[in-house]
Protein backbone atom coordinates (compact mmCIF):
# COMPACT_ATOMS: atom_id res chain seq x y z
CA UNK A 1 0.00 0.00 0.00
CA UNK A 2 3.23 2.00 -0.03
CA UNK A 3 2.40 3.97 -2.83
CA UNK A 4 -1.36 3.28 -3.72
CA UNK A 5 -2.64 7.16 -2.30
CA UNK A 6 0.65 9.15 -4.32
CA UNK A 7 -0.93 7.46 -7.31
CA UNK A 8 -4.35 7.56 -7.28
CA UNK A 9 -3.70 11.71 -6.67
CA UNK A 10 -1.67 11.69 -9.56
CA UNK A 11 -3.90 10.38 -11.83
CA UNK A 12 -6.26 12.70 -10.92
CA UNK A 13 -4.10 15.34 -10.90
CA UNK A 14 -3.29 14.40 -14.16
CA UNK A 15 -6.62 14.42 -15.66
CA UNK A 16 -6.54 18.00 -13.88
CA UNK A 17 -3.62 19.36 -16.00
CA UNK A 18 -5.74 19.06 -18.79
CA UNK A 19 -7.89 21.95 -18.34
CA UNK A 20 -7.94 25.28 -16.30
CA UNK A 21 -9.51 25.68 -12.62
CA UNK A 22 -11.15 28.41 -10.72
CA UNK A 23 -10.53 29.87 -7.74
CA UNK A 24 -13.16 29.40 -5.53
CA UNK A 25 -13.89 31.86 -2.34
CA UNK A 26 -11.08 31.58 0.79
CA UNK A 27 -9.85 28.45 -1.66
CA UNK A 28 -12.32 26.09 -0.67
CA UNK A 29 -11.80 24.09 -3.76
CA UNK A 30 -8.13 24.03 -4.25
CA UNK A 31 -7.00 24.44 -7.21
CA UNK A 32 -4.25 21.02 -7.47
CA UNK A 33 -7.34 18.84 -7.39
CA UNK A 34 -10.02 17.87 -9.56
CA UNK A 35 -13.29 19.70 -9.45
CA UNK A 36 -16.56 17.90 -8.60
CA UNK A 37 -17.32 17.73 -12.89
CA UNK A 38 -14.25 16.29 -13.88
CA UNK A 39 -14.04 13.79 -11.10
CA UNK A 40 -17.17 12.72 -11.79
CA UNK A 41 -16.69 12.52 -15.75
CA UNK A 42 -13.58 10.68 -15.42
CA UNK A 43 -14.52 8.34 -12.90
CA UNK A 44 -17.33 6.99 -15.29
CA UNK A 45 -14.16 4.95 -17.00
CA UNK A 46 -12.10 5.09 -13.85
CA UNK A 47 -12.92 4.37 -10.78
CA UNK A 48 -9.64 5.27 -9.29
CA UNK A 49 -10.19 8.87 -10.08
CA UNK A 50 -12.98 8.82 -7.25
CA UNK A 51 -10.43 7.23 -5.18
CA UNK A 52 -7.76 10.17 -5.74
CA UNK A 53 -10.50 12.29 -4.58
CA UNK A 54 -10.61 9.96 -1.31
CA UNK A 55 -7.17 9.88 -0.69
CA UNK A 56 -6.60 13.58 -1.33
CA UNK A 57 -8.89 14.46 1.75
CA UNK A 58 -7.35 11.79 3.36
CA UNK A 59 -3.68 13.29 2.66
CA UNK A 60 -4.81 16.89 4.38
CA UNK A 61 -4.80 15.11 7.55
CA UNK A 62 -0.99 14.41 7.33
CA UNK A 63 0.89 16.33 4.40
CA UNK A 64 3.29 18.25 5.64
CA UNK A 65 3.61 22.40 4.68
CA UNK A 66 -0.31 22.59 3.05
CA UNK A 67 -1.16 25.86 4.71
CA UNK A 68 2.59 27.08 4.62
CA UNK A 69 5.58 26.98 2.38
CA UNK A 70 7.99 27.27 5.11
CA UNK A 71 6.54 26.96 8.38
CA UNK A 72 8.29 23.52 10.10
CA UNK A 73 5.18 23.53 12.49
CA UNK A 74 2.94 22.97 9.69
CA UNK A 75 1.96 19.14 9.53
CA UNK A 76 -1.70 19.22 9.59
CA UNK A 77 -3.36 16.96 12.12
CA UNK A 78 -0.29 15.77 14.44
CA UNK A 79 0.43 19.42 14.14
CA UNK A 80 -2.45 20.25 16.02
CA UNK A 81 -2.25 17.99 18.54
CA UNK A 82 1.02 18.76 19.71
CA UNK A 83 -0.29 23.01 19.63
CA UNK A 84 -3.23 21.88 22.17
CA UNK A 85 -0.75 19.89 24.16
CA UNK A 86 0.89 22.60 24.68
CA UNK A 87 -1.35 25.48 25.06
CA UNK A 88 -2.81 23.12 28.09
CA UNK A 89 0.26 22.74 29.78
CA UNK A 90 0.61 18.76 30.32
CA UNK A 91 3.23 19.35 27.39
CA UNK A 92 6.38 21.78 27.97
CA UNK A 93 8.39 23.74 25.53
CA UNK A 94 11.83 23.61 27.49
CA UNK A 95 14.02 24.64 25.10
CA UNK A 96 14.74 25.69 21.09
CA UNK A 97 13.31 29.00 21.27
CA UNK A 98 15.75 30.34 18.48
CA UNK A 99 13.81 27.78 15.92
CA UNK A 100 10.76 29.68 16.59
CA UNK A 101 8.83 26.50 16.06
CA UNK A 102 5.28 26.13 17.75
CA UNK A 103 6.71 28.65 20.32
CA UNK A 104 3.69 31.39 19.68
CA UNK A 105 1.40 28.18 20.81
CA UNK A 106 3.91 27.36 24.24
CA UNK A 107 3.79 31.31 24.78
CA UNK A 108 -0.27 31.66 24.43
CA UNK A 109 -0.35 34.32 21.47
CA UNK A 110 -1.35 31.55 18.90
CA UNK A 111 -4.76 32.40 19.63
CA UNK A 112 -4.63 35.94 17.85
CA UNK A 113 -6.26 36.48 14.51
CA UNK A 114 -2.96 37.25 12.79
CA UNK A 115 -1.00 34.29 14.32
CA UNK A 116 0.35 31.39 11.33
CA UNK A 117 -0.74 28.89 13.44
CA UNK A 118 -3.95 30.03 13.93
CA UNK A 119 -4.62 30.18 10.63
CA UNK A 120 -3.44 26.87 9.66
CA UNK A 121 -5.67 24.92 11.48
CA UNK A 122 -8.59 26.87 10.16
CA UNK A 123 -6.86 26.95 6.11
CA UNK A 124 -6.18 23.02 6.93
CA UNK A 125 -9.90 22.16 7.93
CA UNK A 126 -11.36 24.02 5.07
CA UNK A 127 -9.64 22.36 2.64
CA UNK A 128 -10.47 19.19 4.01
CA UNK A 129 -13.93 20.57 3.92
CA UNK A 130 -13.27 21.54 0.26
CA UNK A 131 -12.35 18.06 -0.64
CA UNK A 132 -14.95 16.20 1.00
CA UNK A 133 -17.72 18.35 -0.64
CA UNK A 134 -15.99 17.76 -4.02
CA UNK A 135 -16.14 14.11 -3.70
CA UNK A 136 -20.12 14.36 -2.57
CA UNK A 137 -21.00 16.43 -5.76
CA UNK A 138 -19.42 14.16 -7.81
CA UNK A 139 -21.38 11.21 -6.43
CA UNK A 140 -24.57 13.33 -6.05
CA UNK A 141 -24.88 14.63 -2.43
CA UNK A 142 -23.73 14.33 1.15
CA UNK A 143 -27.60 14.27 2.23
CA UNK A 144 -27.41 10.55 0.93
CA UNK A 145 -25.80 8.23 -1.57
CA UNK A 146 -28.11 8.48 -5.12
CA UNK A 147 -29.42 5.28 -6.32
CA UNK A 148 -27.37 4.93 -9.23
CA UNK A 149 -24.21 5.12 -7.31
CA UNK A 150 -25.27 2.99 -4.42
CA UNK A 151 -22.81 0.30 -4.83
CA UNK A 152 -20.35 -1.03 -2.05
CA UNK A 153 -17.52 1.21 -2.82
CA UNK A 154 -19.29 4.48 -3.36
CA UNK A 155 -20.75 3.47 -0.23
CA UNK A 156 -17.69 2.88 2.05
CA UNK A 157 -15.88 6.40 0.12
CA UNK A 158 -18.79 7.94 0.85
CA UNK A 159 -18.53 7.31 4.29
CA UNK A 160 -15.16 7.69 5.02
CA UNK A 161 -15.26 10.92 3.44
CA UNK A 162 -17.99 12.10 5.55
CA UNK A 163 -16.71 10.80 8.49
CA UNK A 164 -13.30 13.26 7.31
CA UNK A 165 -15.03 16.28 6.78
CA UNK A 166 -16.97 15.49 10.41
CA UNK A 167 -13.40 15.23 12.05
CA UNK A 168 -12.54 18.64 10.30
CA UNK A 169 -15.22 20.48 11.53
CA UNK A 170 -14.46 18.79 15.34
CA UNK A 171 -11.35 20.54 14.98
CA UNK A 172 -12.51 23.86 14.17
CA UNK A 173 -15.26 23.19 16.84
CA UNK A 174 -11.70 22.54 19.66
CA UNK A 175 -9.80 25.55 18.79
CA UNK A 176 -12.27 28.18 17.72
CA UNK A 177 -15.26 27.18 19.65
CA UNK A 178 -16.18 27.64 23.74
CA UNK A 179 -16.54 24.26 25.41
CA UNK A 180 -19.81 23.47 25.05
CA UNK A 181 -22.70 24.32 27.14
CA UNK A 182 -26.04 26.10 27.64
CA UNK A 183 -24.19 29.00 27.95
CA UNK A 184 -22.42 28.70 24.79
CA UNK A 185 -23.92 26.45 22.31
CA UNK A 186 -25.60 29.49 20.66
CA UNK A 187 -22.38 31.67 20.26
CA UNK A 188 -21.42 31.92 16.61
CA UNK A 189 -17.96 29.76 15.94
CA UNK A 190 -17.50 29.08 12.26
CA UNK A 191 -19.20 28.50 8.75
CA UNK A 192 -20.77 25.13 7.68
CA UNK A 193 -20.40 24.38 3.89
CA UNK A 194 -22.80 21.85 2.61
CA UNK A 195 -21.38 20.48 -0.77
CA UNK A 196 -25.28 22.01 -2.09
CA UNK A 197 -23.42 24.96 -1.13
CA UNK A 198 -22.03 27.49 -4.00
CA UNK A 199 -18.19 27.27 -3.37
CA UNK A 200 -17.61 30.80 -5.00
CA UNK A 201 -19.86 32.18 -1.89
CA UNK A 202 -18.75 33.19 1.36
CA UNK A 203 -20.88 31.41 4.28
CA UNK A 204 -22.44 32.85 7.42
CA UNK A 205 -21.00 32.02 10.81
CA UNK A 206 -22.90 28.55 12.38
CA UNK A 207 -23.74 28.10 16.30
CA UNK A 208 -21.51 26.20 17.95
CA UNK A 209 -24.83 23.62 18.66
CA UNK A 210 -25.87 23.88 14.86
CA UNK A 211 -21.81 22.60 13.92
CA UNK A 212 -21.87 19.69 16.46
CA UNK A 213 -25.38 18.62 15.13
CA UNK A 214 -23.75 18.75 11.60
CA UNK A 215 -20.70 16.89 13.03
CA UNK A 216 -23.06 14.24 14.65
CA UNK A 217 -24.94 13.58 11.68
CA UNK A 218 -21.99 13.27 9.34
CA UNK A 219 -20.65 10.80 11.80
CA UNK A 220 -23.31 8.60 11.96
CA UNK A 221 -24.60 8.59 8.51
CA UNK A 222 -20.59 7.73 8.01
CA UNK A 223 -20.41 4.55 10.19
CA UNK A 224 -23.99 3.20 8.81
CA UNK A 225 -22.82 3.71 5.06
CA UNK A 226 -19.60 1.57 5.98
CA UNK A 227 -21.25 -0.92 7.62
CA UNK A 228 -23.85 -0.93 5.20
CA UNK A 229 -21.20 -1.08 2.10
CA UNK A 230 -19.50 -4.03 3.77
CA UNK A 231 -16.05 -3.23 2.09
CA UNK A 232 -13.48 -4.18 4.56
CA UNK A 233 -10.82 -1.16 4.46
CA UNK A 234 -7.41 -2.25 2.47
CA UNK A 235 -5.09 -0.46 5.24
CA UNK A 236 -5.53 1.15 8.60
CA UNK A 237 -4.70 4.41 6.37
CA UNK A 238 -8.39 4.73 5.08
CA UNK A 239 -11.11 4.68 7.54
CA UNK A 240 -14.09 1.90 8.62
CA UNK A 241 -17.08 2.04 10.84
CA UNK A 242 -14.77 1.85 13.91
CA UNK A 243 -13.15 5.03 13.39
CA UNK A 244 -16.52 6.82 12.54
CA UNK A 245 -18.17 5.75 16.16
CA UNK A 246 -15.15 6.87 18.00
CA UNK A 247 -14.90 10.23 16.52
CA UNK A 248 -18.77 10.53 17.53
CA UNK A 249 -18.29 8.81 20.65
CA UNK A 250 -15.47 12.20 21.18
CA UNK A 251 -18.82 14.72 19.87
CA UNK A 252 -20.24 13.25 22.67
CA UNK A 253 -18.31 13.78 25.23
CA UNK A 254 -17.65 17.33 24.00
CA UNK A 255 -21.55 17.78 24.20
CA UNK A 256 -21.68 16.66 27.62
CA UNK A 257 -24.15 13.90 26.38
CA UNK A 258 -22.84 10.70 28.29
CA UNK A 259 -25.76 8.38 28.18
CA UNK A 260 -24.33 8.79 24.13
CA UNK A 261 -20.94 8.58 24.06
CA UNK A 262 -21.11 5.71 26.70
CA UNK A 263 -22.93 3.76 24.46
CA UNK A 264 -20.96 4.21 21.48
CA UNK A 265 -17.79 3.99 22.97
CA UNK A 266 -19.29 0.97 25.21
CA UNK A 267 -20.77 -0.80 21.75
CA UNK A 268 -16.84 0.22 20.32
CA UNK A 269 -15.19 -1.71 22.63
CA UNK A 270 -17.65 -4.79 23.08
CA UNK A 271 -17.50 -5.71 19.42
CA UNK A 272 -13.84 -4.36 18.29
CA UNK A 273 -11.81 -5.20 21.45
CA UNK A 274 -10.56 -7.70 20.18
CA UNK A 275 -9.68 -6.55 17.07
CA UNK A 276 -7.49 -3.73 18.47
CA UNK A 277 -6.44 -5.09 21.82
CA UNK A 278 -4.47 -2.81 23.70
CA UNK A 279 -1.01 -2.33 24.51
CA UNK A 280 0.09 -5.04 26.51
CA UNK A 281 2.06 -4.51 29.54
CA UNK A 282 5.28 -5.52 28.62
CA UNK A 283 5.27 -3.92 25.27
CA UNK A 284 3.89 -0.55 26.84
CA UNK A 285 8.36 0.89 26.88
CA UNK A 286 9.25 -0.79 23.94
CA UNK A 287 6.40 -0.29 21.37
CA UNK A 288 7.12 3.10 20.81
CA UNK A 289 4.22 4.26 18.69
CA UNK A 290 5.97 4.09 15.61
CA UNK A 291 4.69 1.10 13.43
CA UNK A 292 1.22 1.51 12.19
CA UNK A 293 0.48 -2.09 12.22
CA UNK A 294 0.33 -1.91 16.33
CA UNK A 295 -2.79 -3.70 16.89
CA UNK A 296 -4.24 -1.15 19.48
CA UNK A 297 -4.35 1.46 17.16
CA UNK A 298 -7.54 1.95 15.26
CA UNK A 299 -6.36 4.45 12.36
CA UNK A 300 -2.66 5.59 11.46
CA UNK A 301 -0.72 6.21 8.47
CA UNK A 302 2.17 4.42 7.07
CA UNK A 303 4.51 6.82 6.78
CA UNK A 304 7.05 5.94 3.59
CA UNK A 305 9.52 7.85 0.96
CA UNK A 306 6.23 8.87 -0.70
CA UNK A 307 4.79 11.01 2.14
CA UNK A 308 6.85 11.74 5.18
CA UNK A 309 7.70 15.35 5.96
CA UNK A 310 11.62 15.09 7.03
CA UNK A 311 12.22 17.50 9.45
CA UNK A 312 8.70 18.82 9.24
CA UNK A 313 7.03 16.11 11.09
CA UNK A 314 5.53 14.80 14.79
CA UNK A 315 8.67 12.83 15.20
CA UNK A 316 11.08 15.47 13.87
CA UNK A 317 9.53 17.73 16.98
CA UNK A 318 8.97 15.07 19.92
CA UNK A 319 11.46 12.10 19.26
CA UNK A 320 15.08 13.08 19.94
CA UNK A 321 16.13 9.92 18.14
CA UNK A 322 15.10 11.62 14.69
CA UNK A 323 17.26 14.48 13.30
CA UNK A 324 15.26 16.86 13.34
CA UNK A 325 14.48 19.77 16.13
CA UNK A 326 14.09 17.94 19.24
CA UNK A 327 17.14 16.45 19.01
CA UNK A 328 18.83 19.68 18.82
CA UNK A 329 17.50 21.06 21.77
CA UNK A 330 13.69 22.31 21.03
CA UNK A 331 12.33 19.60 23.62
CA UNK A 332 9.03 18.81 24.99
CA UNK A 333 8.10 17.31 27.80
CA UNK A 334 5.70 16.87 30.23
CA UNK A 335 4.54 18.90 32.46
CA UNK A 336 6.56 18.47 36.12
CA UNK A 337 3.78 18.43 38.23
CA UNK A 338 2.20 15.96 36.69
CA UNK A 339 4.93 13.45 36.30
CA UNK A 340 5.26 13.49 39.79
CA UNK A 341 1.57 12.45 40.19
CA UNK A 342 2.68 9.42 38.01
CA UNK A 343 3.32 6.44 41.04
CA UNK A 344 5.69 3.90 40.71
CA UNK A 345 3.20 1.20 40.10
CA UNK A 346 2.57 2.93 36.88
CA UNK A 347 4.49 1.51 33.65
CA UNK A 348 4.07 4.40 32.06
CA UNK A 349 6.09 6.72 34.06
CA UNK A 350 8.71 4.94 32.26
CA UNK A 351 7.83 6.64 29.41
CA UNK A 352 9.31 9.74 30.23
CA UNK A 353 13.06 10.41 31.56
CA UNK A 354 13.29 11.45 34.89
CA UNK A 355 15.27 14.74 34.33
CA UNK A 356 13.35 16.84 31.64
CA UNK A 357 9.84 14.26 31.34
CA UNK A 358 10.97 13.56 27.99
CA UNK A 359 9.12 10.97 25.83
CA UNK A 360 11.91 8.69 25.44
CA UNK A 361 10.34 6.09 25.87
CA UNK A 362 6.55 6.46 24.57
CA UNK A 363 7.46 8.35 20.89
CA UNK A 364 10.79 7.13 19.75
CA UNK A 365 11.82 5.86 16.54
CA UNK A 366 13.59 2.35 15.50
CA UNK A 367 17.01 4.44 15.75
CA UNK A 368 16.89 4.38 19.77
CA UNK A 369 19.30 4.19 21.34
CA UNK A 370 21.20 6.84 18.99
CA UNK A 371 20.18 10.44 19.02
CA UNK A 372 19.71 11.61 15.92
CA UNK A 373 20.15 7.83 14.23
CA UNK A 374 17.47 8.22 12.48
CA UNK A 375 17.54 10.35 9.28
CA UNK A 376 14.76 8.76 7.22
CA UNK A 377 12.03 9.73 8.88
CA UNK A 378 9.49 6.96 7.97
CA UNK A 379 7.99 6.33 11.60
CA UNK A 380 3.97 6.09 10.95
CA UNK A 381 1.54 8.26 13.21
CA UNK A 382 -1.50 7.06 14.99
CA UNK A 383 -4.85 9.23 14.74
CA UNK A 384 -6.59 7.16 17.27
CA UNK A 385 -6.11 4.18 19.57
CA UNK A 386 -8.50 1.88 21.59
CA UNK A 387 -7.18 3.90 24.91
CA UNK A 388 -8.98 6.36 24.14
CA UNK A 389 -12.46 4.30 23.88
CA UNK A 390 -11.86 2.68 27.04
CA UNK A 391 -11.53 6.32 28.57
CA UNK A 392 -14.64 7.67 27.07
CA UNK A 393 -16.55 4.81 28.81
CA UNK A 394 -14.84 5.13 32.01
CA UNK A 395 -15.37 8.77 32.34
CA UNK A 396 -19.07 8.86 30.91
CA UNK A 397 -20.08 5.92 32.96
CA UNK A 398 -18.89 8.31 35.81
CA UNK A 399 -20.87 10.92 35.04
CA UNK A 400 -24.01 9.14 34.17
CA UNK A 401 -23.50 7.81 37.82
CA UNK A 402 -22.74 4.25 37.07
CA UNK A 403 -19.67 3.69 38.50
CA UNK A 404 -19.27 0.09 38.47
CA UNK A 405 -18.87 0.77 34.64
CA UNK A 406 -16.39 3.00 34.90
CA UNK A 407 -14.90 1.43 37.33
CA UNK A 408 -14.36 -2.03 34.94
CA UNK A 409 -13.37 0.11 32.03
CA UNK A 410 -10.82 1.95 33.73
CA UNK A 411 -9.31 -1.31 35.13
CA UNK A 412 -9.21 -3.02 31.78
CA UNK A 413 -6.87 -0.09 30.66
CA UNK A 414 -4.75 -0.52 33.74
CA UNK A 415 -4.01 -3.69 33.81
CA UNK A 416 -2.07 -3.32 30.79
CA UNK A 417 -0.62 -0.51 32.55
CA UNK A 418 0.53 -1.95 35.70
CA UNK A 419 2.96 -4.49 36.75
CA UNK A 420 1.42 -8.06 37.36
CA UNK A 421 2.59 -7.78 41.07
CA UNK A 422 1.13 -4.68 41.46
CA UNK A 423 -2.36 -4.67 39.93
CA UNK A 424 -4.21 -6.23 43.10
CA UNK A 425 -3.40 -3.21 44.65
CA UNK A 426 -4.55 -0.70 42.04
CA UNK A 427 -7.34 -2.93 41.38
CA UNK A 428 -8.48 -2.20 45.30
CA UNK A 429 -7.99 1.69 45.32
CA UNK A 430 -9.70 1.78 42.14
CA UNK A 431 -12.60 0.07 43.56
CA UNK A 432 -12.78 2.31 46.68
CA UNK A 433 -13.20 5.06 44.56
CA UNK A 434 -16.45 7.01 44.44
CA UNK A 435 -18.18 10.48 43.03
CA UNK A 436 -15.64 13.02 42.59
CA UNK A 437 -12.36 10.51 43.35
CA UNK A 438 -13.01 8.01 40.66
CA UNK A 439 -13.21 11.66 38.33
CA UNK A 440 -10.06 12.63 39.58
CA UNK A 441 -8.35 8.94 38.72
CA UNK A 442 -10.14 8.94 35.38
CA UNK A 443 -8.65 12.65 34.61
CA UNK A 444 -5.33 11.73 35.55
CA UNK A 445 -5.35 9.19 32.86
CA UNK A 446 -6.42 10.90 30.67
CA UNK A 447 -3.50 13.47 31.35
CA UNK A 448 -0.85 10.26 31.18
CA UNK A 449 -1.98 7.84 28.29
CA UNK A 450 -3.04 10.66 25.84
CA UNK A 451 0.31 12.74 26.53
CA UNK A 452 1.51 13.98 23.22
CA UNK A 453 -1.74 13.07 21.33
CA UNK A 454 -3.64 16.23 21.34
CA UNK A 455 -6.09 15.34 24.41
CA UNK A 456 -5.00 17.82 26.83
CA UNK A 457 -6.59 20.73 25.91
CA UNK A 458 -10.22 19.40 25.44
CA UNK A 459 -9.60 17.44 28.67
CA UNK A 460 -8.98 20.45 30.52
CA UNK A 461 -11.88 21.85 29.09
CA UNK A 462 -14.25 19.26 29.72
CA UNK A 463 -12.76 18.53 33.37
CA UNK A 464 -13.01 22.80 33.94
CA UNK A 465 -9.21 22.53 35.59
CA UNK A 466 -6.95 25.02 35.86
CA UNK A 467 -3.46 23.70 35.06
CA UNK A 468 -0.14 25.07 37.26
CA UNK A 469 3.15 24.69 34.29
CA UNK A 470 6.48 23.72 36.11
CA UNK A 471 9.43 25.39 36.38
CA UNK A 472 10.98 23.45 33.24
CA UNK A 473 8.45 25.48 30.99
CA UNK A 474 10.48 28.16 29.31
CA UNK A 475 6.76 30.50 29.14
CA UNK A 476 4.85 30.67 32.02
CA UNK A 477 6.76 28.80 34.48
CA UNK A 478 4.88 28.16 37.72
CA UNK A 479 2.23 30.34 36.79
CA UNK A 480 -1.52 28.64 37.08
CA UNK A 481 -3.59 28.39 33.46
CA UNK A 482 -7.24 28.89 34.16
CA UNK A 483 -9.36 26.73 31.84
CA UNK A 484 -11.48 29.38 30.73
CA UNK A 485 -8.54 31.43 29.70
CA UNK A 486 -9.41 33.42 26.82
CA UNK A 487 -5.67 32.64 25.27
CA UNK A 488 -6.84 29.10 25.05
CA UNK A 489 -9.73 29.57 22.19
CA UNK A 490 -8.76 30.66 18.77
CA UNK A 491 -10.11 34.25 16.89
CA UNK A 492 -11.41 34.01 13.34
CA UNK A 493 -8.10 34.23 11.30
CA UNK A 494 -7.57 38.36 9.92
CA UNK A 495 -7.78 36.34 6.36
CA UNK A 496 -11.65 35.31 6.98
CA UNK A 497 -12.56 38.13 8.75
CA UNK A 498 -11.04 40.80 6.16
CA UNK A 499 -12.44 38.68 3.17
CA UNK A 500 -15.91 37.24 4.20
CA UNK A 501 -18.29 40.33 4.26
CA UNK A 502 -21.14 37.55 6.66
CA UNK A 503 -18.88 37.77 9.24
CA UNK A 504 -19.05 41.29 11.22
Amino acid sequence: MRTSIRNSICLACGLLALSACKKDFLEKDPTELLTADQIAEAGKWNEDVALGFVNGTLQTFFKSLQSTPSSHDDFAQKAFDIESDLMSGDMELQGGQSYGWFTSVANLLSYQKFETLNYSVWRISYRTVSLANGFFRSVGSDESVPEKQNNPKTLYNWGQVKALRALAYLNLAHFYGKPYSDATKSSLVVPIYRAADDASKPGKLATLDEVYQFIVKDLIQAADSMDKSKVVRSNKQYLNATVARGALARAYMDMGQWEKAYDVANTVITTQAKNYPLIAAKDILTNGFNDYKTPEFIWAININEDNTGKLVSFWGHMDVFTYSYASVGAFKGINANLQAEIPDTDLRKGWFNASRGLPLSKFFSTAKPTVQGDRTWLSDIVFMRMAEMYLIASEAAARKGDEASAKKHLLTLLKERTAADNYAAVETKINGLSGDDLLKEILYNWRVEMWGEGFSLTVMKRFKIDIQRSGRNIYYPNQIIKWDDPRLTYQLPQNETSNNPLIK
